[in-house]
């Protein structure tokens, strides 16, 4: 059975948060989630808020080893992979698509990282996501 839709956490607080809107200096916001062996291609984890507005710097996706073969993207609701087009377990990957450094929208954006590859023996491990985000470019 896969995790399907989940939603990481906050380092610092252990919940959800909204956006945070900061006006001068590079916010960084790092989420954590604990998968489980369920872990599948297909299923979603929702980590942190781009604010309306802001301008990206990085997307980082640190997965940890949950087995060789599970791979994913990291993107946005309706573009799963605008910010990693493909990244793998046990590996950190950074933002790598053309037009990611700079994106801004007019609405908060949460970062979504999409599994596309169900690794062959999975693990259970965590996936840390992280994003840097600037309002004065």
């Amino acid at each position: 059975m896969a995790m399907g839709n989940v939603v990481a956490r906050n380092l610092y607080s252990g919940t959800a948060e909204g956006p945070k809107y900061v006006e001068v200096g590079t916010p960084v916001e790092i989420w954590r989630m604990a998968v489980t062996t369920a872990l599948a291609s297909g299923d979603t984890i929702a980590g942190p808020i781009i604010p309306a507005g802001t301008y990206l710097v990085d997307v980082t996706v640190d997965c940890g080893a949950i087995g060789t073969g599970a791979t994913y993207t990291a993107g946005y609701q309706g573009s799963a992979a605008a910010f990693i087009s493909a990244g793998a377990q046990n590996a950190i990957s950074h933002a790598n698509v053309s037009g990611a450094v700079g994106f801004t929208a007019a609405t908060n954006t949460q970062v979504l990282v999409t599994m596309t590859g169900t690794a062959g023996t999975p693990a259970a491990g965590n996936i840390t996501i992280a994003v840097e985000y600037t309002a004065s470019p």
